[in-house]
């Protein structure tokens, strides 16, 4: 029976072994390609290393511990032959079955082992921080290395003795070594020796690791707060030293039972532990009850305190600069709004989700393009800064209709997205769409942005696996009536020769990739495309943020990435989301051509990225080295900046009885987007900060008291130059109301005309859906700016066409932020931001927005009809049709206005 099966487990056994090295040698051959070997192979080398020895140690310690068991398994079993007693049979195991037992068992140890070769290596590589800690003294790397290893360290040791303590026991039952008579054990004088060595190791085992549980004692929860608190300090970490010490003794008293062979002792020691344990235990509660509960505050105010401090430390917070920002009464003037031209101009009028839709409708030009999400920066030209909202044409193979979707298209034709829409944030058009920077296909720049490698090759949606260099080429970007063919001139895959394109064909399940005649000694493969992924196998000890972005620069598309190291093991810090450290020490930046990723250090103090440094040499580059072209695109991390806003709502309050009190508990306010209530979200703004000379680009957060609706603060991030990193808590003074996102909401609700407005499109048929609610600061004053959109039953996607604006009690909503202004302030600016800086070629298919009055809407319309007239008899079919879509809005305009009059 057994032959029948010994070809096939072979067989299938030697195909599970080629699979597997077919994996590792493909990711090797990845990781090589990138010059990245030593992050492959250091991790793999280093833990086969260390799982050979461990395995080595713990087989030797159980078969030292097996072997003596031989007479143990030494069975007399009566013999009957048809009933009737014969004699006795003997069984036993040889030491070879026991040896092989050994083996089995210490390979099953050393399986469950958890990964090791990174917490060795980090200790290794670790330097002290400067800080200790507030109750044992310790240097905070302890914890940060030290702990992580020895905790493992500990928990192997204790595993091993586990496995070869329930073995031995077993044995010794079984041989009758060890046996119970009303409940009273009996063991032999080998019995009792054995286990009082192996329960002598577990006592070493126990006290060296009651300094590990001290250390525990400063990272676990306590009764009020994360971190040792007062019954902690007096009463469970004296009673940690005293284990210790008893944990000694009973380990010598176990050694000299060797000779003595006691049972008593055998038994007695663990039940000391356990009733010394116990008693610990009742007596922290008695202390907990009677002694810290009627008195907490006074007895764990100093405990608060590091709790307090250590949290901030822990989230970058104790650097943060408090300013109180004191409401001006005397309210905006024009010469204010001329100082705060940058700001006014800046302010962001397109919400991203409206946004992402239009584009999706009007610049996805072909089925297969999508654009994932809309992003936020902000550039330099015309001698001005300017924020916008951009987002990338990406590639989805998906959308591909099903006839097209064969393999040939999938990994070798359609292999790359193509180009950037660009956008102002305060420009729109007359019929409520946003203008364009950066549009079409060729690129088409109304600045100076050149673009001149538009294609991606590596982004968001980049999953599939794709072959260039191929006979034919790959689609290059569609053009009028068919699409351009091209051939990828960047450095990144792996070149395919007969045995690695067996070898990928075999990853990838694909066997097109051996078969086909499109691949030519020239080929390559890219794999491992999208940038998340990209990054998490060039550098797993990072976490990455959620949200990459593009850049535009050097005629070129960057990708950004920011990049955190983290813990949940720094004293006294409060956990969230199973962390209590965090910091934005890196940034990734990925070329979306050639897939280069480079990896810049961000923060000079972080002792958690200097180790990786120390494991991976040259695998970080130095912050000066970061990109010249990239300087002025860094952003402060959305991720990281939310974190530390969710922290401030109560480790603002620095006092501890404040803090225990729960006094002051801010919460992140809510804002109306459609019809339901969403949390105010982080946005970047455009704004001079008080006390700055010039504008800059701030990421801002508003706070609201705890249950109340009006606003405390805000929190502010640098962006820009010397200012990067920097966070301003601005406080409103306490007693001085200043109204919150949801206060605004509610004052739009009940204004009579603008309420009756929006119902009135509701019930036309249109959607009224509300953007974001900015809340602007200007000179110690505060502006509120919710842009309006309608999504009418003829048109797929929302158009902006109305701008709320409030300030000092005053409500009024425009067709233009302009009108707004001016309605608000007497004033008007002196440069209208809701028209790009340079104007759009014909073309456009929309125009921006103008206040027209009837000779200019009859003017438009006979310069609109006579363009058509022109692009139909040039062949511009394109222009053609939008010049037709903007007359037919010019002709709605007609006659709305004709109706008003």
């Amino acid at each position: 029976m057994l032959r029948k099966y010994k070809i096939p487990f072979i067989l299938g056994a030697l195909i599970l072994i080629a699979i597997v090295a077919v994996a590792y040698y493909t990711d090797y051959l990845w990781y090589q390609s990138l010059d990245l070997s030593q992050v492959f192979l250091k991790p793999i080398l280093l833990e086969l290393l260390i799982k050979s020895a461990l395995w080595a140690i713990g087989f030797a310690f159980i078969l030292l511990n097996v072997l003596p068991l031989v007479e143990q398994f030494r069975i007399k079993r009566l013999r009957k032959i048809e009933g009737i007693p014969v004699g006795h049979q003997q069984f036993s195991i040889s030491k070879k079955v026991l040896t092989l037992i050994a083996f089995g068992i210490s390979l099953f140890w050393v399986w469950i082992l958890p990964q090791m070769w990174d917490k060795i290596l980090l200790l290794l590589n670790s330097t002290p921080t400067g800080q200790v800690d507030p109750i044992l003294g310790r240097d905070f790397s302890y914890y940060l290395f030290s702990y992580p290893l020895y905790s493992v360290l500990s928990g192997i040791l204790v595993s091993l003795l586990f496995l070869t303590i329930s073995f031995v026991i077993a044995a010794y039952v079984i041989g009758g070594a060890l046996s119970f008579a009303r409940f009273k054990p009996q063991l032999s004088a080998q019995a009792t020796i054995h286990l009082s060595v192996l329960l002598g190791i577990v006592m070493v085992w126990y006290t060296l690791t009651r300094g590990l549980a001290m250390a525990g004692v400063l990272v676990s929860p306590s009764s009020s707060l994360f971190g040792a608190g007062y019954t902690d300090v007096h009463v469970h970490l004296p009673l940690l030293k005293i284990q210790q010490v008893l944990g000694a003794l009973l380990a010598v008293a176990l050694l000299v039972n060797i000779k003595l062979k006691k049972v008593r002792i055998l038994l007695a020691a663990p039940a000391l532990l356990i009733i010394v344990t116990i008693i610990g235990g009742v007596y922290g509660g008695i202390i907990e009850k009677f002694v810290v509960g009627p008195n907490q505050l006074v007895r764990e105010t100093p405990y608060i305190a590091h709790h307090i401090q250590a949290t901030r430390d822990a989230y970058g917070l104790s650097n943060m600069e408090e300013v109180e920002y004191n409401v001006d009464d005397s309210g905006i003037t024009s010469s204010i709004l001329e100082d705060n031209q940058p700001t006014i101009n800046n302010i962001r009028l397109l919400d991203y989700r409206p946004l992402q839709q239009h584009y999706q409708q009007n610049q996805s030009l072909r089925l297969y393009y999508e654009f994932k999400d809309i992003d936020i920066d902000r550039y330099r030209f015309d001698d001005k800064y300017n924020q916008v909202m951009l987002s990338l044409r990406e590639l989805n193979i998906e959308s591909l209709p099903d006839q097209a979707q064969t393999l040939i298209n999938r990994h070798f034709k359609y292999t790359h997205g193509y180009g950037t829409v660009m956008s102002p944030v305060n420009a729109i058009t007359a019929n409520g769409h946003p203008t364009y920077y950066l549009r079409d296909i060729p690129v088409k720049s109304e600045v100076n942005i050149p673009l001149t490698r538009p294609e991606i090759y590596f982004g968001e949606m980049t999953d599939q696996f794709v072959v260039v260099g191929t006979l034919n080429g790959e689609f290059g970007h569609p053009v009028e009536g068919s699409e351009m063919v091209t051939q990828y001139q960047g450095e990144d895959g792996v070149e395919l020769n007969t045995i690695r394109r067996i070898l990928y064909a075999i990853k990838f399940g694909k066997p097109i990739l051996l078969f086909s005649d499109e691949i030519t000694a020239e080929s390559r493969i890219l794999y491992n495309r999208n940038i998340l992924d990209r990054i998490s196998k060039a550098a797993p000890f990072l976490h990455l943020d959620s949200n990459a972005y593009p850049v535009v620069a050097d005629g070129r598309i960057f990708w950004i990435v920011d990049a955190y190291t983290t813990s949940n093991l720094y004293p006294y810090s409060q956990p969230t989301g199973g962390v209590n450290y965090i910091r934005n020490s890196a940034k990734v930046v990925i070329d979306a051509y050639n897939g280069d990723i480079s990896i810049y250090k961000f923060d000079e103090n972080d002792p958690i990225l200097k180790a990786w440094e120390g494991v991976f040499p040259g695998l970080i580059k130095e912050r000066a080295e970061f990109p010249q072209v990239l300087e002025n695109h860094k952003r402060y991390a959305v991720d990281y900046f939310e974190i530390q806003a969710s922290m401030l709502r109560n480790y603002h309050m620095t006092d501890p009885m404040d803090f225990y009190n729960r006094e002051n508990v801010w919460e992140i306010p809510v804002e109306k987007y459609g019809g339901s209530e969403v949390r105010v979200e982080p946005y970047y703004v455009i704004m001079q900060l008080p006390g700055e000379d010039a504008a800059e680009f701030i990421l801002k957060q508003p706070f609201t008291p705890l249950n109340r609706n009006n606003m405390v603060g805000w929190l502010a991030a640098g962006n820009d130059g010397d200012n990067y990193g920097k966070l301003k808590l601005f406080n409103f003074p306490r007693g001085e109301l200043v109204e919150g996102p949801s206060q605004i909401e509610a004052y739009i609700d009940q204004d009579p005309e603008i309420s009756q407005q929006i119902s009135l499109w509701d019930t036309g048929g249109s959607q009224v859906v509300r953007g974001n609610l900015l809340t602007i600061p200007i000179n110690n004053n505060i502006l509120y700016v919710e842009p309006l959109y309608i999504l009418s039953q003829s048109r797929s996607v929302p158009e902006l066409r109305r701008v709320i604006v409030f300030y000092n009690d005053k409500l009024v909503m425009e067709s233009s932020l302009d009108m707004a202004l001016e309605k608000l302030f007497g004033v008007s600016k002196d440069e209208t931001p809701n028209q790009p800086s340079e104007p759009g070629e014909p073309g456009d298919d929309d125009q921006p927005i103008i206040d027209y009055n009837l000779n200019d809407l009859v003017s438009k319309i006979n310069q609109l009809y006579l363009d058509m007239e022109t692009a139909a008899r040039e062949g511009r079919w394109a222009d053609y049709g939008n010049y037709g879509d903007q007359l037919g809005e010019m002709l709605k305009s007609l006659a709305d206005l004709v109706e008003q009059q």
